[in-house]
């Protein structure tokens, strides 16, 4: 063989060797949520657990503080994946951010109940009495206006609704008798149970569709870098898999994120998400964001009338379904 064939063949054998030369480079990715909420258990346990990693990803998770502050981080490149961020999604959309798409949510309910002093025992008896929500304008306030309505109530004249600051802030006025019932939230809504308040409804099993945890990217992100994309979102897949068979496992990083040491509520707030609310897949529909929209439309006119499938990008998800990702890890 000539001396030159043979340095070329060594060349390639070092280089084939070489533990500097990986066959496949970690890609990197910045994903934000808002606050700590058990909505996004997949996405700290696919950063805890270690399954970014597997999938090739060098994942940083932050939290930002609110929806706002992450799309506007989104907008300008800061981060890559927002979590959360449904009508903050839709909203930049109907301003011209054409560049956005929500494609995908672990959670497709509300994440709400409404709970009342003892001495209601039926919706009807709402009447005239005084529900407290977080904050006017808020998603749990549009919630509460919508369950209302379908009540067959007017809200704010049939019964008077009472911005009260916090989720907090709603246990304790409704324990003191401020309102006579109130808006929860996980976990409080355990706490109002344990406080012996009174479950009306629980607006997570009212058949309700609405992307709670929406993932939002740019669509030329979802496009160019396709390939990441698909990593998260097998990612995601295999942490909803380890939360639904490693509970102990899963309430520990449930625990350190919402900073809960309380055994009892840790345990319900696991097992509400993990075992009633969290799908296999986080798919996104257009019936997960008519409600967006209707919720966006309270500042925005031009979603009035608009066409879910526009705001939406179904096919990473898809993708990934079609490859039999789900259905094998499933059948372990």
């Amino acid at each position: 063989m000539p001396k030159t064939k043979i340095r070329a063949f060594l060349l390639v054998i070092l280089l084939l060797a070489s533990p500097g030369v990986p066959a496949a480079a970690e890609k990197s990715l910045r994903i934000a949520y808002p606050a700590p909420t058990a909505s996004f258990l997949p996405l700290w346990t696919a950063h805890d657990a270690g399954f970014f990693k597997k999938h090739g990803l060098t994942a940083e998770v932050i939290q930002v503080g609110s929806s706002t502050r992450g799309m506007a981080a989104l907008l300008a490149g800061q981060i890559d994946i927002l979590a959360g961020g449904g009508t903050g999604g839709l909203i930049a959309q109907l301003q011209g951010y054409t560049d956005l798409a929500i494609f995908g949510t672990n959670v497709h309910t509300w994440v709400f109940a409404v709970y009342s002093a003892p001495s209601i025992k039926a919706i009807a008896e709402l009447r005239g009495k005084k529900l407290g929500v977080t904050r006017f304008g808020g998603t749990m306030d549009f919630a509460a206006r919508h369950f209302l309505k379908g009540q067959g109530f007017e809200p704010g004249k049939d019964v008077i609704l009472i911005q009260l600051g916090s989720a907090a802030d709603i246990v304790t006025a409704l324990a003191n008798g401020v309102v006579d019932s109130g808006m929860m939230s996980v976990p409080y809504l355990f706490v109002a149970k344990r406080l012996g308040l009174t479950e009306l409804v629980d607006l997570s099993q009212s058949g309700v569709r609405y992307a709670q945890a929406a993932l939002v990217a740019k669509r030329s992100f979802l496009r160019d870098q396709r390939d990441v994309v698909l990593r998260f979102i097998k990612s995601q897949v295999e942490a909803t898999h380890f939360l639904k068979t490693r509970p102990a496992d899963g309430m520990r990083i449930l625990g350190r994120y919402t900073r809960t040491d309380d055994e009892a509520i840790l345990k319900q707030a696991y097992h509400y998400h993990v075992d009633r609310l969290l799908s296999r897949v986080p798919d996104i529909r257009p019936d997960d964001v008519r409600l967006l929209l209707e919720e966006a439309a309270l500042t925005n006119p031009k979603a009035k009338g608009a066409n879910p499938q526009d705001f939406i990008d179904e096919g990473p998800v898809r993708e990934v379904v079609r490859s039999g990702f789900v259905e094998q890890l499933y059948k372990k």
